[in-house]
């Protein structure tokens, strides 16, 4: 599986596990798009879960501060699929273990 990494700076979280990016791609080259988090599904957002997951995902990606992802590709809306680093933190990973997503 080819893996492509970039530089990306968060603009919004969207849902639990849907945040819109301004991507680095290098050669003075961004694209902005909402990303979604690989391998985890979140509670939808008409749900009391899916807001609790929302305001989860929220207290750790910041706006206007920058993360180093990963991405694999796109899924069947189009939508970057990547995992969010923080330090040692896998982020997608987080959201499972802290209960506020499951594995997809």
């Amino acid at each position: 599986m080819i893996q492509y990494k970039y530089i990306a700076t968060a603009n919004k979280v969207i849902d639990g596990d849907t945040i819109n990016f301004t991507i680095d791609l290098g050669f003075r080259m961004t694209m902005t798009a909402n990303c979604r988090l690989a391998e985890i599904n979140a509670p939808e957002m008409n749900t009391d879960a899916g807001k609790q997951s929302k305001q989860f995902l929220e207290s750790l990606i910041k706006p206007q501060t920058k993360y180093f992802i990963e991405s694999t590709g796109l899924d069947k809306y189009g939508r970057p699929v990547v995992k969010i680093y923080i330090n040692d933190m896998v982020v997608n990973y987080h959201m499972v273990e802290s209960g506020f997503a499951s594995n997809y």
